[in-house]
């Protein structure tokens, strides 16, 4: 017996995976790309995207990031797991964020696939942006717990 594709196609609709990645490079900015579309339009966010079947968390932050802005880095980390629902339908569903500390390595940043813009920034840059609402605050809580910065 086996399940129904309609059960899956609804189980697929409620849960989304994520993975992101918090960059930082040899001068200690950030990376961040302004999001084109979705909940966190004209949002700055760190670079990450839709996990896809078959992949890892980790090739799935590796994969975003380059598509998103040209960029590579190394992965230090896994920072840890965050879950969010969209304020649009709030409890129908829901997204697992899954947020790596990464080393830049290589690569201008590009504006690519889903963004309007890149910026290197530092951590203080962006808790300012979000104290005005321009950065999620969940991701304020990720760049403290990937930074170990006291709140």
């Amino acid at each position: 017996m086996g399940v129904s594709p309609y059960a899956l196609s609804v189980t697929t609709q409620r849960f989304v995976v994520g993975c992101g990645a918090v960059i930082v490079n040899r001068s200690g900015m950030i990376l961040m790309v302004r999001q084109m579309k979705g909940y966190w339009a004209d949002k700055w966010i760190f670079p990450g995207g839709k996990l896809e079947m078959g992949e890892t968390l980790e090739a799935c932050a590796h994969r975003e990031t380059l598509e998103e802005t040209a960029c590579r880095f190394e992965i230090e980390r896994q920072v840890g797991a965050y879950i969010i629902y969209d304020p649009q339908t709030p409890f129908e569903k829901q997204v697992v964020l899954i947020y790596f500390l990464g080393r830049y390595t290589s690569g201008i940043p590009t504006v690519g696939d889903g963004v309007t813009d890149t910026k290197w920034m530092t951590a203080e840059k962006i808790e300012e942006m979000g104290a005005r609402g321009e950065v999620p605050a969940i991701l304020i809580q990720v760049l403290h717990d990937a930074l170990q910065l006291k709140a």
